[in-house]
């Protein structure tokens, strides 16, 4: 049985910028993958399952701003790219690499384990893996968070997750409970072919457009403008400029956003701010009780509807892993840099991150940084359980209080934070 150095559990974006550095470093490492291809929740499937990509899935970060340091995506791509494209760029990721050799395709881990200092690794298919190091590269997008309400919705009812085409709401009237980026996006979808599109909000959202100034991408113009400020500029101008391009929340229909520009997750759709002005979608308020075809709203109204959709985000989950393992509720604490679990020094989390620009390229930063953790060129600094209590100290205070604003980053923080310390621990020069 082949002992490995690392063993990585996903061979989406995460798991490939994984795979990638840490063979780089000189180390034997594998990545499992439970799906026939690369790319993760990019790979789109047209049965529910590990993806929640649709049809019309766009990225919501430009081209130009979700790049990784060594792959450059073709010059005649769009600025917004779709599911498809993103897949092939990991494809040719992965192709030019060399990357595929050292994935196992339809390998689904159903246990991995610490025997003593070793980690083994169980399939769904009976074969044993083990390694020194064990990779959790598997992604927070695919297990559905649903909501509990007062009684029942007797008519077709989903969540966002299981939604693949415009197709299914063609003449429906159709409610959206949330309002994250696929929520947005079915939305627009609705908005062209149902009978009518309304969305139950529990609270106000800056909605972004995807150009500003002179046409350049909104996250682009943030990059050259507003990132290279003190932290205490950075949200009041970009809080105005995104004022003067879009105007207040309230002319939309929405309620007005009762935090700052980032204490929720950005929300990137031009077209959505369109089909509101133009009254092709309607904002309700929070969802007070179900009832058959009808759903009460806690202002005392009530609508009727064919189709209703949770556009209510996802649960972490590993199940794989015991649960004293998976930094869920208090033991986020035990997380140190998103990245290292204190409690078991040979457990990475890449990708475990949700910031307000594009993961792929952080979750790049973080697998450098794992390479070089794993060689030993990084140590855990000893304050690191004291630095982890008050980081999350800091960011409870920051961002929202709900599940999915507990993985948010400033992507420029973040990414500084990092760059500075792969600056100071380089790869020896074997590796």
């Amino acid at each position: 049985m082949a002992r490995y150095d690392a063993l990585i559990v996903g061979a989406g974006p995460s798991g490939l910028v994984s795979l990638k550095h840490l063979r780089e470093a000189g180390l034997q490492a594998l990545a499992l993958e439970k799906r026939h291809d690369v790319g993760g929740v990019w790979l789109l499937e047209e049965a529910e399952g590990h993806s929640s990509a649709y049809h019309t899935l766009v990225t919501i970060t430009s081209k130009a701003c979700s790049r990784l340091s060594d792959h450059d995506f073709p010059q005649e791509w769009p600025d917004y790219l779709p599911w498809y494209l993103v897949q092939r760029y990991f494809r040719t990721y992965a192709e030019k690499f060399g990357l595929l050799e050292h994935i196992h395709f339809g390998e689904e881990v159903r246990l991995a384990q610490k025997v003593g200092e070793i980690w083994k690794i169980e399939t769904i298919s009976g074969k044993i893996y083990t390694s020194r190091y064990l990779i959790a590269a598997s992604g927070h997008h695919w297990k559905p968070f649903l909501p509990s309400y007062p009684g029942s919705f007797t008519r077709e009812c989903y969540h966002a997750h299981a939604y693949k085409s415009p197709s299914q709401l063609q003449g429906k009237r159709v409610l959206i409970v949330g309002v994250g980026n696929s929520g947005a996006d079915i939305a627009v979808d609705a908005a062209r072919v149902a009978a009518s599109v309304e969305i139950s909000l529990r609270r106000g959202y800056h909605i972004m457009p995807k150009f500003g100034w002179l046409g350049e991408p909104s996250d682009l113009l943030y990059k050259k403008l507003v990132a290279p400020l003190p932290r205490f500029l950075r949200e009041p101008m970009a809080t105005a400029t995104l004022y003067l391009l879009r105007g207040s929340m309230r002319r939309y229909g929405m309620p007005k956003p009762q935090g700052s520009l980032f204490y929720t997750h950005p929300l990137v759709n031009s077209e959505l701010l369109y089909q509101l002005r133009h009254g092709k979608v309607r904002i309700r308020p929070s969802l007070q009780r179900l009832e058959g075809c009808r759903v009460y709203f806690t202002d005392g109204t009530w609508g009727e509807y064919d189709t209703l959709i949770w556009a209510t985000g996802y649960e972490v989950a590993f199940p794989y892993l015991d649960s004293s393992l998976v930094p869920t509720g208090d033991k986020v604490r035990k997380l140190y840099l998103h990245l290292f679990y204190l409690d078991e020094p040979t457990l990475l989390y890449i990708g475990l991150i949700q910031p307000n620009g594009c993961l792929w390229n952080l979750a790049e930063k973080q697998a450098m940084l794992a390479a070089r953790y794993i060689v030993g060129s990084y140590r855990l600094p000893p304050s690191a359980p004291e630095e982890a209590n008050a980081y999350w100290q800091q960011h409870s205070k920051r961002y929202a209080d709900s599940p999915r604003h507990l993985w948010e980053v400033d992507w420029y923080e973040y990414a500084g934070k990092l760059d500075r310390i792969l600056r100071r621990h380089p790869l020896p020069v074997h590796a």
